[in-house]
């Protein structure tokens, strides 16, 4: 399936009518083994996209900007397309990919791989489903290159044994895209042609088990999850919404002097 597509901050974002769409989409791709290659999924709201584009991340940058599939998670993007395409466009977030992908994947019966925070999510995940491996890394820091080598290797070894058709990253930004660039790059060292999607989804799996709340719809829907989250968490979001907000705004008026692209 085919998505148009516009381009910010030099990522291409799909324009789809809902995440139903994205979904049947990458069903069809995994049923053709996603043509034998390694292909990633990211969900980009504000933060992600000001975070992708600090000096320090360049080869995230570069790595993830040739991502397959790129979803408009959050609703600056939105509005920032908006007013430099005239495009109208829906949100498309991770947290409501997963639960339909994730039924599909099951009735599919695929082998499915998880890196994830903690245990609880580790075990309810293998409950569920027998057709999953999961994993939880020990807290480690971006710059442990050692430790996360290892980890790679040994989530990689097992996507291998298991032909596993998923590969879903629970982790915070950038750890879970230095550890799915690592692992792609291991499988594809591995000649491992079996095909397979990365999808990094952050805290989409805490909020499928209940165990974190999402905003209600009308924070979603207006633009104000942000809000709703800070008043939640606000020690650990505060320079978030300040400092990193800030940042998005300066790169989205450089965003809307650019040449325009829509493919």
């Amino acid at each position: 399936m085919n998505f148009n597509k516009v381009t910010l901050f030099g990522f291409e974002f799909i324009t789809a009518n809902d995440v139903g769409e994205i979904t049947d989409a990458l069903m069809q791709a995994a049923a053709a083994h996603f043509d034998g290659d390694v292909n990633f999924l990211i969900t980009l709201n504000a933060f992600l996209v000001v975070n992708f584009l600090d000096k320090k991340n360049k080869t995230l940058l570069e790595k993830y900007k040739q991502s397959a599939y790129v979803l408009p998670d959050g609703m600056p993007i939105i509005w920032l397309g908006k007013m430099r395409y005239k495009v109208e466009w829906n949100r498309l977030t991770g947290s409501d990919l997963f639960p339909g992908l994730w039924k599909e994947v099951k009735e599919k019966k695929y082998h499915a791989t998880f890196v994830l925070p903690n245990n609880l999510l580790a075990e309810s995940f293998n409950k569920e489903y027998n057709l999953c491996s999961s994993f939880v890394p020990k807290f480690f820091n971006p710059d442990e290159k050692e430790y996360i080598q290892s980890f790679a290797e040994e989530v990689a070894d097992k996507i291998i044994a298991s032909k596993s058709r998923f590969l879903f990253l629970g982790l915070t930004f950038p750890k879970q895209e230095m550890l799915g660039a690592k692992i792609a790059e291991l499988l594809k060292e591995k000649n491992y042609n079996e095909g397979i999607l990365i999808l990094c989804l952050g805290a989409s799996f805490e909020f499928y088990f209940d165990l974190k709340k999402r905003a209600p719809l009308f924070f979603q829907k207006t633009g104000l999850e942000w809000l709703y989250r800070f008043a939640l968490e606000p020690k650990r979001l505060w320079k978030r919404y300040t400092v990193d907000n800030i940042r998005f705004i300066n790169l989205s008026i450089k965003e809307l002097t650019r040449k325009r692209q829509i493919n």
